[in-house]
């Protein structure tokens, strides 16, 4: 069974059904994972998406970024944080 962790990404949740969900909801869709550096806001997607489609889910050791509000997309392959993000966090895109 795999392991889903928790915001911190320290702390496992070994839970079969919350599994299953996480893999239902994500199933298809492209994963990548960049680590911050010390005041990073742009960051390059692992993967292109189409801009302004809403397709593109970002988050921040595991909290969802609301679009407009903390990001913008820039282009196909880059997003932009109105503020830099914590130097070591987890930055995750779901598209």
């Amino acid at each position: 069974m795999a392991t889903t962790y928790f915001i911190d990404n320290s702390t496992p949740i070994v839970a079969a059904w919350l599994n299953d969900v996480n893999n239902y909801v994500y199933q298809g869709r492209m994963r990548g994972t960049v680590t911050a550096t010390s005041g990073q806001t742009v960051f390059t997607v692992p993967f292109t998406y189409t801009v302004g489609a809403k397709t593109l889910d970002v988050y921040i050791n595991g909290i969802r970024q609301i679009l407009s509000s903390s990001y913008t997309e820039t282009t196909s392959t880059t997003v932009t944080f109105t503020e830099g993000v914590p130097i070591n966090a987890l930055v995750e895109f779901i598209g």
